[in-house]
């Protein structure tokens, strides 16, 4: 007992001592153990998927109650055959690894397949978990002989009837009988252009916007829809319906179509589907019914299709809505044609069938209208209270014949009455939604084939004044999960959140697009110079993959003009000539872009530090390979000088094109000189590191200057100087002399942002880096013009193509703010050597007049959390919370001489003090830091 008493003394002294001195902690806490399990079971990165295709698919979970040291998986054909012990399919052994994604399935895995698999894991201290609950995955169809449907069409239609009218779109339709119980029915189709699927007239899923976008002549994807349950005795019917959507760009009288001088359009071929639904009895008995001859087609209700300018249905037409066999034998039926493919068809004979990995576009919420105000002319303009993506829905009755029509617009004149300006269509080349009444009771309609990005709608038609539910808004977007959560103690900062956010959202379809309406454009640029806000604000690691693969599929190929060159979008559903064409920052050309096509190599580098991810590295290495390799020789050809963009939508047009455009071809060749060496080409490494080194020496004889006030670069602009800092091109005895450079752009320029989308990034990384966040929230926070603050000043919803207020009102890639207010003002990152967040920095930024802020993470172990409060006595709380698998160092905002008490789930460990920080080493668990 003395012993103890002693021991006990000590310890208080001891604790004392720190607590006059600085950092103070708690006596460790003594309790029993976390339960250690194995959770949250992934495959692909998506619970219990069915239709997979990739046939080594990828394995995650997160440990639970202690650190990983080692894991065993095993898999069986049921969950009852796992739970008896049984790993008929696959068992890995003992595996001795803190990994818990990215791990690949190997055990050999065939079409249809439906697998069962469990996980359990071991700690430090030897304890093994139970093995988990059972997860599950199918595999798809992954050959072509697996499909024994074949594409049909209607062999009537022709966009163009020979009167000159637009043709309706065609409809397909398939009667069967079902005879006994269903055990499991799967449904394997793609349409082109588009396709809506529905059975005995109900839609078989939430799915919208299907298929996603790809090169169509290289890969068409497709979807497996589980209808076990939807399936009823006796006699069903599977409708589909088409659209356009980007397979079918014709240009027609009176509605807008999105091209200039520079672009050329390809019509890829008329609308087409297949489909193949597979029945197996819960008897054994199997059936399939598959697209053939059999089939029933008919020009259908939608009259009119385009992903650009809309959409029409004529429900006088509803005898061609393939909802039950009866339609189907009306007299505008006849039985379908089967589509002949070549080599020159698009899609080839050749072109695979790919089970599309990405999260479906859904409906994500419906939105009633805040305002309604007629015009006095029989139309009404109906305002949803923010700018959206999506489309408007109907429910209204009236005489058959009464045709509603309704044109989006992202703003309003001053007058009150629609501007169209910022979709780019005009008075006489619209974007419009119109719907023809059939006359039978309540209709209800929405288009299924198009959207716009809106906030105002203008009616007109309508047999009643609107009331609530007649015209609602429909938001859409792809499903992917929410990363992150963030907000503080500033209205207006949540404001900036809430239409960065929205922003997002809105471009977020199968690609992402630049806007929902002008243009729709899958930009490589638009999504890498917004990576850090993107990955921070959304789990995208089923979704950025096959963005790459868009591009490593887009990419020129020999025989074609430029080989290697990756262009501005991918796919490249429209060409755009090589034409040099003067601009306030120089001479510039749209389609050749480092810091665009560069995307191919930065975006999966980004992908593996932020999810471990190796495969798409992997995948897709010899497209990175032929890309930078491509631009090698494009420098070469022009006398060292990259045609490009430069610092693209900037408002200081002053820096210099070739500074943006080398520093990131530098980028690019510093990442693939890392992606070689993590998937362990040495050959590969030396190589793109020393033509790395080589650009750096250029970028320093060119760009580096001294005056009497020290360093700059470029210009001196906020581009040049954030550019070279971020990219690591200023020598460490130089940095802060640039950095002062950088801040004084700024305060020159009354903080405001007048960088473009290529510095932006850069100024706000190099800022933080810099530890100057003062200067980046009084940036954000401008309340004039440019700013963020401003566009919410001014009743901005959604960021606008330009941080003034102009262009499109619905563009996302100015959106990195959002990854500052998560990793700057809440403080959450990962160490520079981490990959997968395993190794994390918590270092809030209290600036401002902020007096508190908060934000988690999820990352591959789990929610990282970070919470600070200020109040009005200046004392100063931080709560952080940390993932199982994850360790942290935790930057308290104190000054040397300030008290700091820390506490938590297990003693945080002091690192020393700086004159701005006391700084921790905390494991996983929650822990409170107090100051004052």
């Amino acid at each position: 007992m003395k012993g103890t008493r002693t021991r006990a003394a000590a310890a208080v002294a001891a604790a004392l001592a720190l607590t006059v001195a600085g950092p103070a902690q708690a006596a460790p806490r003594t309790s029993r153990p976390a339960p250690l399990s194995a959770i949250d079971l992934k495959t692909e990165n998506k619970v219990d998927p069915i239709g997979l295709d990739d046939r080594a698919p990828l394995l995650s979970w997160r440990s639970a109650g202690s650190p990983q040291t080692a894991y065993e998986i095993r898999a069986a054909h049921s969950a009852d055959a796992l739970r008896k012990g049984q790993a008929d399919v696959w068992r890995t052994g003992r595996v001795i690894s803190a990994a818990s994604a990215n791990i690949p399935f190997t055990g050999a895995l065939t079409a249809r397949e439906a697998v069962a698999w469990q996980v359990r894991v071991w700690d430090g201290s030897g304890r093994v978990s139970p093995w988990s609950s059972p997860a599950t995955l199918e595999m798809g169809l992954l050959n072509a002989s697996d499909w024994s449907a074949h594409w049909i069409e209607n062999s009537s239609y022709d966009y163009t009837r020979p009167d000159g009218s637009v043709s309706p779109l065609p409809v397909f339709g398939k009667s069967f009988a079902v005879h006994g119980k269903v055990a499991k029915a799967r449904l394997y189709m793609t349409g082109l252009g588009m396709y809506a699927t529905s059975l005995d007239g109900k839609a078989v899923s939430t799915n919208v916007l299907e298929p996603g976008q790809t090169t169509y002549s290289a890969e068409v994807d497709y979807r497996t829809y589980d209808l076990t349950r939807q399936l009823r005795d006796g006699v069903n019917t599977l409708g589909i319906e088409t659209g356009s959507g980007a397979y079918q760009r014709v240009k027609t009288p009176g509605h807008y179509f999105f091209g200039g001088r520079l672009e050329t359009y390809t019509v890829y071929g008329e609308p087409k589907a297949i489909a193949q639904l597979e029945i197996t009895y819960a008897d054994g008995r199997r059936e399939t019914i598959a697209t053939d001859t059999s089939w029933r087609t008919a020009l259908g209700p939608t009259t009119y299709s385009s992903w650009w300018s809309g959409e029409e249905y004529d429900a006088r037409r509803s005898a061609t809505a393939p909802i039950s066999a009866a339609r189907l034998d009306g007299p505008q039926w006849q039985n379908a044609s089967l589509v002949a493919l070549s080599s020159t068809t698009t899609p080839r004979d050749t072109t695979p069938l790919r089970a599309d990995p990405r999260p479906p576009v859904t409906v994500a919420e419906t939105i009633e209208p805040v305002s309604s105000t007629p015009d006095g002319k029989g139309s009404y303009i109906l305002d949803f209270g923010a700018n959206h993506s999506g489309w408007p829905s109907l429910k209204v009755s009236g005489p058959a014949g009464t045709a509603i029509s309704m044109i989006p617009a992202e703003k309003l004149k001053a007058d009150g009455t629609l501007d169209i300006s910022s979709t780019g269509a005009t008075a006489t080349d619209q974007i419009a939604y119109r719907y023809t009444l059939s006359g039978h009771s309540t209709e209800t309609w929405h288009p299924r084939f198009t959207y716009s990005g809106f906030r105002y709608l203008k009616v007109d038609g309508l047999p009643a004044t609107p009331k609530a539910g007649t015209v609602t808004l429909q938001v859409i977007h792809a499903s992917n999960p929410r990363a992150s959560d963030f907000t503080s103690s500033s209205q207006l900062i949540n404001e900036i959140h809430a239409i960065t956010l929205r922003s997002m959202q809105s471009n977020m379809t199968s690609v992402l697009t630049d806007c929902p309406d002008r243009e729709k454009g899958p930009y490589t640029g638009d999504n890498l110079h917004n990576i850090d806000a993107l990955l921070t604000d959304y789990d995208l690691s089923s979704y950025e993959p096959q963005l790459v693969r868009n591009m490593a599929i887009a990419q020129r190929r020999p025989g074609d003009e430029s080989p290697g060159l990756i262009a501005n979008i991918a796919p490249e559903f429209h060409r755009v000539a090589p034409v040099k064409l003067q601009y306030p920052q120089g001479t510039i050309e749209f389609l050749d872009e480092v810091n665009w096509g560069g995307a191919v190599i930065r975006i999966p580098w980004q992908l593996y530090k932020t999810y471990g991810d190796t495969r798409t590295m992997a995948v897709y290495y010899d497209n990175m390979v032929k890309w930078i390799d491509y631009e090698a020789a494009n420098k070469a050809a022009n006398n060292a000088d990259i045609p490009g963009l430069g610092d693209w939508s900037a408002g200081d047009n002053t820096t210099p094109m070739q500074l943006a455009i080398t520093a990131g071809y530098y980028t690019a060749a510093q990442d693939m000189a890392r992606i070689a060496e993590v998937l362990d080409k040495k050959a590969d490494q030396d190589k793109y590191a020393a033509l790395a080194s080589t650009l750096a020496d250029e970028f320093t004889t060119k760009f580096r200057h001294e005056d009497a006030k020290g360093v700059y670069y470029g210009s001196d602009s906020e581009t040049s100087n954030a550019m070279a800092l971020d990219a690591g091109l200023v020598p460490a005895a130089d940095r802060q002399q640039v950095l002062d450079r950088l801040v004084a752009s700024v305060r020159t320029a009354s903080d405001h942002i007048t960088s473009g989308s290529v510095g932006l990034g850069p100024l706000f990384r190099a800022l933080h880096a810099g530890g100057r966040d003062d200067v980046i929230y009084d940036l954000v926070v401008n309340p004039t013009s440019p700013g963020y603050g401003y566009l919410v000043a001014g009743g901005h919803t959604t960021l606008s193509e330009s941080l003034d207020g102009s262009g499109s009102q619905n563009h996302h890639f100015l959106g990195q703010v959002d990854a500052w207010l998560v990793n700057g003002l809440a403080g959450i990152n990962q160490t520079a050597d981490s990959v997968g967040y395993r190794e994390l920095e918590i270092a809030p930024a209290v600036v401002g007049d902020l007096t508190h802020a908060s934000g988690s993470y999820r990352t591959p172990q789990g929610v990282v959390s970070s919470a600070w409060h200020k109040d009005s006595r200046g004392r100063f709380t931080l709560k952080v919370s940390v993932p199982v698998g994850s360790t942290a160092v935790v930057r308290v905002p104190a000054d040397a001489r300030a008290r700091v008490v820390a506490h938590g789930s297990s003693t945080p460990s002091p690192l020393g003090r700086t004159a701005s920080t006391a700084n921790y080493r905390v494991t996983a668990g929650s822990f409170t830091f107090s100051v004052g």
